[in-house]
């Protein structure tokens, strides 16, 4: 009998390499889905401003030890957030102190599962208590000088006071023009008409201190919903560059020093049921090649166009 064909005895050397390919490649497949999968598992971050501490994991609403429970600021809430997160802001009926700063694929989301922020109807606020020791006097007007420059406001009992307009290049004695419980910037200081005794401590006066309540950067599937930012020298939400896919939902910007917001670079922001009213000079300043997608949106004054 004759020995077996060598062709049908021997395997053929590629299919040999095919079938030991075959169960690495498998099994490469099987660890980068589940990959993903970590990856995407979203949580929710709570942040409480009464009630939170920092030291906490912001796990849940509720404070339950001294590990377990919401946090307080918005820098330790953006610290452990990953992408797809949701970031829930407790409105405890007290101003949001410090700012909102998104940056990179950390706080981006995908086209389904974006990166949340829930105000829950809160405030984030900018405004800062001046000093009495801030103030001095000439009769009835009073001035102090802010350290940052460029754009004032000035707040009493939370609310902005009326502001009378000086040009630069005016005369010293243009200030006596400034009608009482107004107040005008002028050369780098704040002017304040008043016959209340500033020093005393009891006009619960503030100024809008730092430049932006949220700042975005570089991030994609976002949406930020129920929120109110005010007070702030620049802006109340600034996006200079590579944004994409960002939605503001039933955000208010009101009383900024500057603009309700601003878009920049090539930063693409949709708007649903926005309001920008009452800031310094915009509502909203739209430079380079921003672009602005806005639906039920209340104005004013109308958008600044900028090249």
């Amino acid at each position: 009998m004759s020995a077996p064909s060598s062709q049908h005895s021997k395997q053929d050397p590629r299919q040999r390499r095919r079938a030991t390919c075959a169960f690495p490649w498998a099994c490469s497949l099987v660890l980068l889905v589940s990959g993903l999968t970590s990856t995407v598992a979203a949580r929710t971050i709570f942040v409480d401003n009464l009630r939170g501490h920092d030291q906490c994991d912001g796990s849940t609403v509720d404070p339950i030890d001294t590990l377990v429970g919401p946090v307080r600021t918005f820098d330790r809430a953006l610290a452990l957030a990953r992408q797809t997160d949701t970031i829930h802001l407790v409105n405890t009926g007290r101003p949001y102190r410090g700012d909102l700063r998104l940056f990179g694929h950390r706080h981006s989301g995908f086209p389904t599962r974006p990166f949340r922020i829930r105000g829950n109807g809160s405030v984030i606020s900018g405004a800062k208590p001046v000093p009495t020791a801030a103030w001095r006097s000439r009769g009835n007007l009073w001035w102090m000088a802010p350290r940052r420059k460029g754009h004032y406001l000035l707040l009493k009992d939370g609310k902005p006071l009326p502001r009378h307009s000086l040009d630069t290049n005016t005369p010293a004695s243009n200030l006596l023009s400034i009608p009482k419980g107004h107040w005008a910037s002028w050369r780098g200081r704040i002017y304040y008409r008043t016959d209340a005794l500033l020093d005393h401590g009891d006009q619960n006066l503030a100024i809008a201190g730092d430049d932006c309540g949220i700042t975005l950067y570089a991030i994609r599937h976002v949406v930020i919903e129920n929120l109110t930012v005010r007070h702030w020298r620049l802006d109340g939400i600034s996006a200079p560059g590579l944004c994409s896919d960002v939605v503001l939902r039933n955000v208010i910007c009101r009383e900024n020093g500057r603009a309700g917001m601003t878009i920049s670079g090539t930063s693409r922001i949709r708007g649903e049921d926005l309001e920008l009213t009452d800031n310094g000079k915009h509502s909203l300043l739209v430079e380079g090649f921003g672009v602005a997608d806005l639906k039920n949106a209340r104005l004013t004054p109308p958008p600044t166009l900028a090249p």
